[in-house]
C-alpha cells in the first residue's frame, strides 16, 4: 500500500506549484487557493497551523514548511501522521534543494516545477523495502 496517494505543493499566494494526483479530479488552481485561504483563516483564529482534514477513508495532511509553502498529501486515514510528516519533510527538503534559488525570485511560472515528481517518486513506490521501512516506524 502506498503511504501517500497524492501530493500538492502550494505557494503562500495560493498558487499550486506542483501536484501529483490521480486523474484530474481536483483543479490545482482551486485547490491551492482554498488551502492558502483556509490556512490563513486558521491562523487568524489564533491557531498555529492546520494539520489534518479527515474525509471518509482518506485524510489530507498539511505541513507548512520552507518560506510558508504548504506541502499537502492525501493518504489513507489509518496511516500514522508521523510517517506522513516524515515523507512531507523529505519532499520539502528535495524541493528546497532543487528550487531554493528560484523561489526567492519566482516569476509565477509553474512549469519550472513540472519534473519534480521524478525526484520524489520513491515515496509513491510500493516495494517490500518501503513496506518494511514503514512498518518499523
Amino acid at each position: 500500500m502506498r503511504m501517500i496517494e497524492e501530493i500538492w505543493i502550494v505557494h503562500p499566494s495560493g498558487i499550486t506549484l506542483f501536484n501529483l494526483t490521480k486523474g484530474d479530479k481536483i483543479d490545482p488552481v482551486l485547490f491551492g487557493g482554498f488551502f492558502s485561504a483556509l490556512n490563513s483563516f486558521i491562523q487568524q483564529l489564533g491557531e498555529k497551523k492546520l494539520k489534518t482534514i479527515i474525509m471518509g477513508d482518506s485524510k489530507l495532511t498539511i505541513f507548512q514548511g520552507y518560506k510558508g509553502i504548504l506541502f499537502i498529501s492525501r493518504s489513507k486515514k489509518g496511516i500514522k501522521n508521523k510517517l506522513i510528516i516524515s515523507n512531507l519533510k523529505f519532499v520539502e527538503d528535495m524541493f528546497k534543494k532543487e528550487f531554493q534559488d528560484i523561489i526567492d525570485t519566482w516569476n509565477g511560472d509553474t512549469n519550472i516545477f513540472s519534473n519534480f515528481g521524478d525526484m520524489i517518486k520513491e515515496i509513491f513506490e510500493d516495494t517490500p523495502e518501503q513496506r518494511t521501512k514503514d512498518a518499523l516506524w
